[in-house]
């Protein structure tokens, strides 16, 4: 048995060290455990650049065949076993909203531009973006850029009926391949008062019944509801996309690029918010308005592999097309003619806005008045 000053003393220290099966383990939380296992683990990791190449991989491991026996195949087989091991990297694993932490509802409302993300504006020390969406940039740093986002729809339902009908159109995701994201106002905290919206995009038109499942509007009748919006000057709007072709990479990825696209650089670097009236704050391009221009995001591919067990996980990155939105489109090898025309509709080109906001009116059988 020991002495009881020894034991007072074994007490003591396990009890400044904090409980062991409780929210704390030697005084840290189960997060910033998970954190430090985590950095642990890619410390046996080398990064690859770029597409899921042997070239690129080989580069980052040393040779070819450093490669193939770090994967356990012959040279022969080298090439299939990659492709099939970056595919099932590639692979969606977590619901965005479950990575969110806050339920579907929430991650729902904040797409249609809604919560206290939006709606709070810090004031007297409160509604301070920076301690209300903490979670984002921890978020950003330890699952969005190597644990791919599933589509968001929670376990609502197949059809995306209930909250995430902003990506769901038809028989399927976003079929023309582009998810954007307009603005019409900045939170502007006072510890940065200069802060302004980038006026990028002059807002057109709108068919409000392709969004009626974010703006709640019913048309009566099954006659199509719409609106006319004749910006003025003063009137600032911010928009930004990306697209991708069907089965790509940048297919696979999407939501982890809508996560850093509307929260970590559009919500939580600019502070942005606010939805064009009757639209989504962000959702797929037929439910957003006609505008005249969107900045663009792509993702940039890369991969982490373990240089002990040869697993691979994605290495997500991202950064600005070098064009708008509407051209990074048109660049892209798998999209037809007919779905560019159909883009070419939606984001109509700088000076382009009167003449395609009175061609959408014209088309509801609206003509402009003579004067």
């Amino acid at each position: 048995m020991l002495p009881k000053l020894s034991l007072f003393l074994l007490v003591n220290a396990l009890s400044l060290s904090g409980p062991v099966c409780g929210k704390t383990i030697r005084g840290e939380s189960l997060s910033t455990a998970s954190a430090k296992t985590e950095r642990q683990r890619r410390l046996d990791t080398t990064k690859v650049e770029g597409e899921c190449t042997v070239d690129n991989f080989a580069t980052a491991v040393g040779s070819r065949a450093d490669l193939a026996a770090l994967l356990g195949v012959d040279d022969a087989d080298l090439e299939q076993t990659l492709d099939e091991a970056c595919s099932s990297a590639s692979e969606p694993t977590e619901d965005f909203s479950d990575a969110i932490g806050k339920g579907p509802q929430f991650l729902k409302n904040f797409l249609d531009g809604g919560t206290t993300w939006n709606d709070n504006y810090e004031k007297d020390g409160a509604y301070v973006l920076e301690e209300d969406a903490a979670l984002i940039p921890e978020l950003y740093d330890e699952k969005a850029k190597n644990t791919v986002f599933a589509a968001p729809n929670g376990g609502a339902n197949d059809k995306y009926d209930g909250y995430f009908s902003n990506f769901y159109n038809g028989d399927q995701e976003c079929r023309l391949g582009v998810i954007e994201c307009c603005y019409t106002a900045i939170r502007n905290p006072p510890s940065k008062p200069d802060l302004k919206l980038e006026n990028n995009a002059q807002m057109c038109a709108l068919d409000l019944t392709l969004a009626a499942k974010s703006n709640h509007i019913q048309s009566p009748d099954f006659k199509p509801s719409f609106t006319f919006y004749g910006t003025q000057e003063q009137d600032d709007t911010y928009c930004s996309g990306f697209a991708y072709d069907e089965g790509s990479f940048g297919d696979s990825v999407k939501y982890n690029t809508l996560f850093y696209m509307a929260m970590m650089e559009n919500l939580y670097t600019k502070y942005y918010v606010k939805n064009i009236p009757g639209a989504p704050l962000c959702g797929c391009l037929e439910q957003m308005p006609v505008v005249d221009n969107a900045d663009c995001w792509k993702e940039k591919e890369g991969y982490e592999i373990n240089l002990e067990s040869g697993d691979i996980t994605v290495a997500l990155d991202w950064e600005e097309c070098g064009t708008d939105l509407y051209s990074y489109y048109e660049s892209l090898p798998g999209r037809g003619k007919f779905e560019k025309t159909f883009v070419k509709e939606k984001i109509v080109g700088e000076g382009e806005c009167d003449k395609a906001a009175e061609y959408f009116m014209n088309e509801k059988l609206y003509k402009k008045k003579s004067t």
